[in-house]
């Protein structure tokens, strides 16, 4: 199962969802599509199996991050960097494949519904970290921490899919998205 998971991700990177068949999924695996279609019905149900893995993945980086922070103390400037960075790196390993999971393929209810949830946890979470930070003035912290983590989900997405149209150099970037959410957090709330 698992190769015929890493397979289906390297098909559809290089070959896209439409064109990513079963077929070049079971080569690319070495089995035969009988074996193949005994773990999968169908390509929807490897797609969602790998959307299943990446929601799964993320959740498991962010708890990371948020216990090295807790354990290391870092700042907030320093934490939001490790943030960025981190979830950076996770979207530049294979961003078309992201972009095929999220955008192209067919959902379930069921996982429209998990990836819904792991959002809102992943704001709880993040939440969690920042209300140690006394420099953070917002007080919807939930509220705020979802528009955190859908915008850094956002745009490191968008700046890892799209490799030949960076005109910032990474390092800026994260900069630059850093400098963004400092301002965010730190500014006076206002609720209306």
């Amino acid at each position: 199962m698992d190769a015929i998971l890493a397979a289906a991700a390297q098909v559809f990177e290089a070959h896209g969802y439409a064109a990513g068949t079963t077929n070049r999924i079971a080569v690319k695996a070495g089995v035969s599509i009988g074996t193949l279609y005994q773990y999968f019905p169908s390509k929807e149900a490897i797609a969602v199996a790998l959307l299943e893995q990446h929601i799964a993945d993320t959740d498991h980086r962010l708890h990371e991050w948020v216990g090295h922070m807790v354990v290391e103390q870092h700042s907030l400037s320093e934490a939001l960097n490790d943030y960025v960075t981190d979830m950076l790196e996770m979207h530049s390993r294979q961003p078309r494949l992201q972009h095929i999971l999220l955008e192209e393929t067919p959902m379930p209810e069921r996982v429209h519904h998990a990836l819904l949830e792991a959002e809102r946890q992943a704001a709880k979470t993040v939440a969690g970290l920042l209300r140690l930070y006394p420099e953070v003035r917002q007080s919807g912290l939930e509220h705020t921490c979802f528009v955190v983590v859908q915008s850094v989900e956002s745009l490191t997405h968008r700046f890892a899919a799209h490799p030949n149209d960076r005109f910032i150099p990474r390092t800026t970037f994260v900069n630059e998205v850093v400098t963004m959410l400092l301002a965010y957090l730190t500014c006076e709330a206002r609720h209306e």
